[in-house]
């Protein structure tokens, strides 16, 4: 379908979303290629209020990097050049704000795209008429934030980025002091001294483990691996993103059935086994 002027109609659909924004990734490598975004508002990292409005963004070579198309945001690491008033941290600048940007699709609701002209390019400021439109989502700009949902997201907590397995070992690592606990940690594969061990299980007990350290994206541990060698002590590492499972039994010998009958379990990820058995690798 063609508009007036022979211009293709922009896209209008949430789903047509992520081929359209893969097409910015890749031409973000023309310097010649700019587009604009349009949304209500992104959630932004390095700041002490994390939702900020309204979401407009340049999108071009050397603004943007680290741009990332997931399926249901688009996000991107960026920079705002500031002058920080007097008595603020780095007055008095210029100082540039570096942070990541993530605009859900639901807020999203325009993309625009330009070719830039010699003298464009070398132009200080970019105009965007409604030929370079190539998305617009009528529904998305009509849910349009009130000044109420502004103030209420300005004044809520940040969301927490902490890793659900850091909550979890460290009870673990509280309930070891009670040499009736037994926990089991099921995961695709953990690192140790002869090389990785795939689809590892550690048992971990008062009696079976030593030197428990909780990492923000991974635990490492002393463990009794050596069949031949009760002794030994074994350390490993284990990265959050490899556990699929942990499971607490006041019995060595542990049925899953059984520990989520009885609220042992304390930790499921399916999908971290799925994925290991769909690529045949660590997940």
């Amino acid at each position: 379908m063609l508009t007036p002027g022979h211009q293709p109609a922009p896209a209008t659909e949430m789903d047509q979303l992520p081929a359209l924004l893969h097409r910015v990734v890749a031409e973000l490598a023309d310097p010649a290629i700019t587009y604009l975004l349009g949304g209500h508002y992104y959630d932004r990292t390095a700041h002490p209020r994390y939702r900020h409005f309204p979401a407009v963004f340049a999108l071009r070579q050397g603004g943007v990097w680290n741009v990332e198309v997931g399926p249901d945001f688009f996000a991107f690491d960026t920079e705002l050049i500031v002058y920080p008033e007097r008595g603020a941290p780095h007055y008095p600048g210029p100082w540039a704000d570096r942070f990541r940007a993530t605009v859900p699709f639901a807020q999203l609701y325009q993309l625009c795209r330009k070719v830039l002209t010699p003298d464009e390019l070398a132009a200080e400021t970019v105009s965007y008429g409604p030929e370079t439109i190539i998305y617009y989502n009528v529904a998305v700009y009509r849910q349009y934030p009130t000044p109420a949902d502004i103030n209420q997201a300005y004044t809520a907590a940040p969301p927490s980025t902490e890793h659900p397995l850091v909550a979890v070992l460290t009870a673990v690592a509280a309930g070891l002091a009670d040499p009736g606990n037994q926990y089991v940690v099921n995961t695709t594969y953990f690192d140790s001294p002869s090389g990785p061990v795939l689809l590892g299980m550690l048992h971990l007990s008062a009696h079976t483990v030593w030197d428990l350290q909780i990492e923000n994206e991974a635990f490492t541990c002393s463990v009794l691996l050596n069949p031949h060698d009760r002794q030994e002590k074994s350390p490993v590492r284990v990265g959050f993103v490899q556990v699929w499972q942990v499971l607490l039994s006041n019995s060595p010998q542990m049925e899953w059935e059984e520990a989520a009958e009885n609220s042992g379990l304390l930790y499921d990820a399916p999908e971290v086994l799925s994925s290991y058995a769909r690529q045949g690798r660590p997940a």
